[in-house]
């Protein structure tokens, strides 16, 4: 075992993460940008680990920091460096990576503070990070010049002010800036146990430089680095697909047979030129993908979602009853070795592939995140947007994926219209297994990928599939269960509830064309905040023993008598009636505010305005908020036959958007659905579309 310091490591040489490399991926579970002594505990990661490490190392003792693989590059960055050798990090780049952003900080405090690290002016500059001659700058650690991180690297981490970076963020480079940011908070506040701080400083940089042994192993010419990185990087934290994918991509480039090419005639057969175009085109091509993937920082899309969600699109092989089948495909049957030897892989193969899965990456980033969609996308985003708020299914991606890359894209809106309709009458109405016809799905995505159905056909197709699927009488047996078991909570515990009540306040805006949007519902908000607001209060309708809840004060039984006057039209109902009542569909209202705290055991004329408490609670209330909350708001008292009479208007209009006759259900049959089937007398019509 030929244990190495990092300052041996360093010790005349370049090093370089290659380009089949995963970006810097080490973190910890919160971003730390300061110390306080009792959140330490709470942070947990490779980041905190490596220096929980360094700082519990005993005096002159080391400690064993892993296994560090190097392979001898054949190319040298820096000719006219002639004592350096340059070597890739095959095994082992996190972990370096780190200690190198811990000692770029290192740096950085010893230059505030004045002092040099090493034996002389520059000296840890100079070994560690960059050396300066003639104007000339070699960077002792970094990446390969065409993975997006090494420019980011170099000015952000390093901190040398005249790169120019023009590279685009991605989770990688955030992983880097939050890496320094960790480790500088760790060194001040280590530094601040000192009373010296630069003798503080010396004995942390020695610690690190001087104290962390690597097992460091060179591979032998024999050995191909491609085969040691993939078969090394199951160690650790895992590969993703997409990382071992690239890997596995240049490896077989590197393969196929070279040629040269005068007065031969090149079919498959590579020319060195091409081989080294390949290489350079997969190494662009993974540049947009980690790009596409990682273009939300706040929620990087899945390496392997994407991975398998392409290979849906492009191979048409699913098999629901083989796990994990498209990482079977892809790595022990498409990708290989025996097929670059025996010819069934070619060159192009690869190539195209690649392309494919270049400019599905950015769509992928489009369909997961709409506001990505250019402007002249707005059809398209707006179809996608409705996929999300009824919910974007995993079986609905492949095939949204590949409707976009089509010539004919606009074509396809229609398709992921159908795809919504698809999702609320099968999952939210017909109450089915989530993975319902995903497998018929998926062959689709690959016919319409490859252009072999038009979006007519494709839509022929899905229309078939909803008419076998879906069953309307089903939703009654569904919300029948939901009334009777559980917590009774009816329609209020009905998973299709935000989407069915946000529809139905759009189809309200257009009938009374609405346009102001200050009154609009914002989705987002809509479906992640408690904005689901019950007309007559739910407290109102729970018993005196309910409402107490063991505190039977004068006090407690005083707002419980003037709640139920508030209320007195209810009084005639039992607590089990009451309570189906306030879960019932027509007492449910969206509104476009987290009012509802506020508003909850009001009376109805303080819920619609606010006002009629005081001056100090102007505009607030059903009349400044959704469509919805401005049409209940018309009505001069809240009672059981107005919450009868609200939910049949809104079954009608359900029955409409799943395009079913408006008299499917008698009298008798509402009032069951909405659960208020004690309510069964003559019911007023009324439609409050028009209100």
């Amino acid at each position: 075992m030929d244990l190495k310091s990092i300052h041996q490591i360093f010790t005349n040489r370049i090093l370089r993460i290659p380009s089949y490399q995963r970006g810097y991926s080490w973190a910890n579970n919160k971003s730390v940008t300061t110390v306080k002594p009792d959140e330490l505990k709470n942070i947990k990661g490779q980041l905190m680990d490596l220096w929980n490490d360094i700082i519990n190392i005993p005096t002159e003792a080391w400690h064993y920091t892993g296994l560090l693989t190097l392979v001898k590059s054949q190319n040298n960055e820096y000719p006219w460096l002639k004592n350096h050798q340059q070597f890739s990090i095959v095994d082992g780049q996190q972990r370096i990576t780190s200690i190198l952003i811990l000692i770029s900080v290192l740096v950085e405090q010893a230059n505030q503070l004045g002092i040099e690290l090493g034996d002389r002016d520059g000296d840890t500059k100079f070994q560690f990070l960059y050396i300066e001659k003639d104007g000339l700058n070699a960077y002792v650690f970094g990446y390969d010049e065409d993975n997006p991180s090494d420019k980011f690297f170099r000015k952000h981490i390093l901190g040398i002010d005249d790169i120019e970076d023009d590279s685009r963020e991605s989770v990688y480079t955030e992983n880097l800036k939050k890496s320094k940011a960790f480790f500088a908070a760790m060194v001040h506040t280590y530094l601040d146990s000192f009373d010296s701080k630069p003798e503080g400083l010396q004995t942390l940089f020695n610690l690190v430089t001087g104290s962390l042994r690597f097992n460091e192993y060179i591979l032998p010419p024999e050995l191909d680095e491609y085969v040691v990185f993939e078969t090394m990087n199951n160690r650790g934290k895992p590969l993703s697909e997409l990382e071992k994918l690239k890997n596995r991509l240049m490896y077989l480039s590197d393969k196929f047979e070279t040629k040269a090419n005068e007065n031969q005639e090149i079919s498959e057969a590579f020319t060195a030129a091409q081989k080294n175009n390949l290489c350079e085109s997969i190494n662009k091509a993974w540049i947009t993908i980690y790009q596409a993937l990682g273009a939300n920082k706040k929620s990087p899309l899945a390496d392997d979602d994407f991975i398998k969600g392409h290979w849906i699109a492009y191979f048409d092989r699913y098999n629901r009853a083989e796990s994990n089948a498209h990482a079977t495909h892809l790595f022990n049957e498409y990708f290989t070795i025996e097929q670059v030897y025996d010819g069934s892989l070619s060159p192009t193969d690869i190539r195209e592939y690649v392309k494919s899965l270049q400019r599905s990456a950015v769509v992928w980033n489009k369909i997961h995140n709409p506001s990505f969609f250019d402007a002249s996308e707005n059809k398209l985003q707006e179809a996608v947007l409705g996929l999300h708020r009824v919910g974007f299914r995993a079986s609905f991606k492949p095939i949204v994926l590949a409707a976009l890359q089509q010539k004919n894209s606009d074509e396809f809106i229609s398709l992921i219209n159908l795809l919504e309709t698809y999702a609320f009458k099968i999952f939210y109405i017909t109450d089915r297994q989530s993975n319902t016809g995903d497998s018929k799905l998926y062959r689709l995505a690959s016919s319409v990928y490859h252009s072999k159905l038009s979006a007519e056909q494709v839509c022929s197709e899905i229309k078939g599939h909803i008419n076998y699927y879906y069953e309307f009488f089903w939703f009654k047996n569904q919300m029948e269960e939901l009334f009777d078991s559980g917590n009774h909570n009816g329609f209020y515990g009905w998973d299709g509830l935000h989407y069915f009540l946000y529809e139905y306040d759009q189809r309200l805006r257009k009938a009374n064309r609405a346009t102001t949007q200050s009154s609009a519902l914002v989705w987002k908000d809509f479906n992640t905040k408690n904005t689901i607001e019950h007309i007559y209060p739910q407290s109102a309708a729970q018993s005196s023993t309910q409402f107490c809840n063991g505190n039977d004060t004068p006090e407690r039984l005083k707002a419980y008598e003037d709640l139920q006057a508030n209320w007195s039209a209810f009084s005639q109902y039992s607590p089990k009636e009451r309570k189906r009542l306030c879960n019932s569909l027509g007492n449910l209202l969206a509104i476009s505010r987290s009012d509802n705290a506020s508003l909850s055991n009001d009376c109805f004329i303080h819920k619609v305005d606010q006002s009629n408490k005081g001056d100090t609670h102007k505009n607030l209330g059903y009349r400044y908020d959704s469509m919805s909350a401005q049409v209940v708001a018309i009505n001069n008292t809240w009672t059981p036959e107005s919450i009868k009479n609200r939910g049949i208007s809104m079954l009608k209009s359900m029955l409409a958007m799943l395009d079913e006759p408006e008299d499917l259900l008698d009298e008798g049959e509402l009032l069951k659905l909405l659960g208020l089937e004690f309510m069964a007398e003559s019911v007023k019509e009324k439609d409050h579309l028009h209100d």
